[in-house]
């Protein structure tokens, strides 16, 4: 019998559903729509805090900084850290008390004792605090990169990136196919160069000269027997 005080296969969408009756929160909320379908966000609008003027002597040196930014990932409500201790910069975000889902909170009174234990002070006067969305400024950058980091070519603008992209993108294309035909003649003019190589593609017929067509099936297998013996024959003399 399990004594255990919480049992180890406890559903964790039930749990999910009796926080989420516990704090009276909307469920509706947590949901995005795209392309007809509905998504679940872990959260909606976040906190992003960004401490200036952070003592290199508090972050001690890079290696002591790596940590700390790794501590501070540690705790279930950051979701991001960024200690850039040349900088002298310190960025979280994290998910605030008063944010309107059931993961793991806290303050920002709890954020700063916690950098304080860490023996860093923060200055805050040179403190800013933001919202931060989660579905825009996460969720879209991570999932899809091109509608956010699509930028123009060194030395064009937007507006001349705007204008030349259609032409651009019609060259390529144009290109491309241009490509592959030029693959295509190559393979035939090897292929009549090397005729040994590819194999004979016709037979004759048992009792006179007469040609027989081969459909495809019987050419592939004609041209890979004889392919492959050929390709294996000369290997071999070059080895010896």
């Amino acid at each position: 019998m399990d004594r255990r005080e919480e049992q180890a296969n406890v559903n964790r969408y039930q749990e999910d559903l009796q926080k989420l009756k516990d704090q009276k929160i909307d469920d509706s909320k947590m949901y995005i729509e795209e392309d007809g379908h509905k998504y679940r966000l872990p959260y909606k609008m976040i906190k992003k805090v960004e401490f200036y003027n952070v003592k290199q002597e508090d972050m001690i040196d890079h290696p002591h900084a790596a940590r700390l930014q790794y501590r501070l990932m540690l705790l279930d409500p950051v979701i991001k850290a960024f200690v850039e201790y040349t900088r002298e910069k310190i960025t979280v975000i994290y998910n605030p008390s008063t944010a309107e889902n059931i993961r793991e909170k806290m303050s920002l009174e709890e954020l700063i004792k916690f950098l304080e234990k860490e023996g860093v002070h923060v200055d805050r006067s040179a403190m800013v605090e933001s919202d931060y969305d989660y579905h825009k400024e996460f969720y879209n950058y991570a999932f899809n990169p091109k509608v956010i980091r699509e930028h123009p070519p060194y030395g064009y603008t937007k507006e001349q990136w705007k204008k030349m992209k259609p032409e651009w993108e019609k060259k390529m294309e144009e290109y491309k196919i241009k490509k592959f035909q030029n693959h295509k003649n190559f393979q035939k003019a090897y292929e009549e160069q090397h005729p040994e190589v590819y194999g004979n593609l016709e037979q004759k017929a048992p009792n006179n000269n007469a040609k027989v067509v081969m459909n495809k099936e019987q050419k592939d297998s004609t041209v890979k027997k004889k392919g492959i013996f050929k390709r294996l024959q000369i290997f071999n003399n070059k080895k010896d």
